[in-house]
């Protein structure tokens, strides 16, 4: 499982790394990953 944290403290889940980066584009923005599955959303500008 890949986990999402979110700047307003958040947490979503996803099955794939690809579903993941899907959401965070969607949402408008990008995932960084912080450490072995875990990534923090970071808005685009």
């Amino acid at each position: 499982m890949y986990q999402l944290n979110f700047p307003n403290g958040n947490v979503q889940t996803y099955n794939s790394s690809g579903d993941l980066d899907y959401a965070a584009r969607l949402l408008g923005g990008e995932a960084k990953r912080i450490s072995g599955n875990t990534y923090a959303f970071v808005p685009k500008k």
